[in-house]
Formats: C-alpha cells, sequence, structure tokens
C-alpha cells in the first residue's frame, strides 16, 4: 500500500470513529443499541488491524488511539459503562483515563466561563 492509500484509510477509520461517537452522543441514557456496540467492536477491530499493517508503520499506537480523547467520548463512557469496558478491554485503562483527563479539562473550563 502506498502512502496515500495508508494515510486514506486512517482518515477513513477516524471518519467512522467520530461518525460512530456522534451516533452514540445522540442516544438517550440507558439502552445502548446492540447495533452500535457491534460497530464499535468492529471500528476497534480494524483500528488494531491497521496497526499491525505493515503498510501503516508510520503511525504510531498513541496517535491512533488519540482520535478517542475527546469530551465527547468521555461522556459516551459515562452514560454507557459498557463503552469504557470495550475500551479497557481492547487498548488498557490507561486510554480511558486519558479520555476522562481531558474532558476533565473541558469541564474546568466550562466552570470558569461561569464566574
Amino acid at each position: 500500500m502506498s502512502n496515500s492509500k495508508v494515510e486514506e484509510r486512517f482518515d477513513s477509520l477516524v471518519a467512522e470513529v467520530h461518525d460512530w461517537v456522534e451516533s452514540a452522543v445522540a442516544l438517550d441514557e440507558g439502552h445502548f443499541p446492540t447495533e452500535l456496540v457491534s460497530d464499535f467492536k468492529d471500528l476497534l477491530d480494524e483500528l488494531k488491524a491497521f496497526l499491525d499493517d505493515e503498510e501503516s508503520v508510520d503511525y504510531k499506537r498513541s496517535e491512533v488511539l488519540e482520535i478517542f480523547v475527546t469530551p465527547e467520548m468521555a461522556e459516551v463512557m459515562r452514560r454507557f459503562p459498557r463503552v469504557r469496558r470495550l475500551l479497557e478491554s481492547a487498548w488498557g485503562a490507561g486510554l480511558t483515563e486519558r479520555i476522562e483527563e481531558e474532558a476533565s479539562g473541558f469541564e474546568s473550563d466550562d466552570e470558569e466561563d461561569d464566574d
């Protein structure tokens, strides 16, 4: 695979993750549809395969995991513990901690704006 194809593949995966997060944020708290869980597992598997692919050696694990580190993902993890468990199972507790730290930085900024 050429570098441009690898970049296209990564960009496609990033877009899929962002679309998935947007769908999850739009859900009401409570039931998490099985289809979204399945889609998330597939995305995690695709990202792992991407990292394992010899052609994507220019991408580090930390760069790939950075796509999950958003306040929106923190909200999804808070509202749906199953998502947290899937992330921890796939990538370890360090990732979920980074996501929470990112979200707490946004929360404290918001609180300062209220003063």
